[in-house]
């Protein structure tokens, strides 16, 4: 599953909408009617939304030979954004891109007006690494699934959610293996 989530404002177009009207008669009110109720979203989908915007944008960072990390903040705090830089400092550092993608799967295991916990199960079988000169993968392409325990705790900090906490288990830890 890969969610890309994008924001766009832009501050012309909405200069423009609100600008008066230079000519032409102003149209009569129209009958009044009540907007329908905005549906918000919960702190789940939030917390859920965070999780899979940090992993989407270190999948795509990890891509490159000079990750740029400045969108991880978005969606990771804390020991969670340390510990995925240090991942994508410790690939570059040793010349390693990586190719494919992982697949995810996370549940919410419990949930808080401001804090979420999720469990995720990891597929990286398809998610490979390779010498970033030669294009060569560094590692053999894995003859079964790569299955790991992920848990993420989740945070609202008055303005946005982030992940705040990461575990990243060993291979095999998935529950069913």
């Amino acid at each position: 599953m890969r969610l890309h989530v994008t924001g766009v404002i832009v501050l012309g177009m909405l200069l423009i909408g609100c600008s008066p009207r230079e000519s032409g008669p102003t149209p009569e009110p129209g009958p009044s009617e009540s907007p329908e109720p905005s549906e918000q979203a919960s702190g789940e989908e939030l917390a859920l939304e965070a999780y899979e915007s940090m992993w989407n944008v270190l999948v795509e960072e990890a891509r490159n030979e000079e990750p740029d990390y400045s969108d991880l903040e978005l969606y990771a705090a804390g020991d969670a954004l340390a510990l995925v830089e240090h991942g994508l400092v410790a690939e570059e550092d040793e010349g390693v891109i990586a190719r494919g993608e992982p697949e995810f799967s996370p549940e919410v295991l419990s949930a808080e007006e401001t804090y979420v916990e999720i469990e995720d199960c990891m597929d990286s079988t398809s998610w490979l690494r390779e010498d970033a000169d030669s294009g060569e993968l560094v590692e053999p392409s894995p003859e079964s699934p790569v299955l790991r325990r992920v848990d993420a705790s989740v945070s609202f900090d008055g303005l946005s959610w982030k992940v705040a906490d990461l575990r990243i288990w060993e291979i095999g830890s998935c529950d069913g293996q």
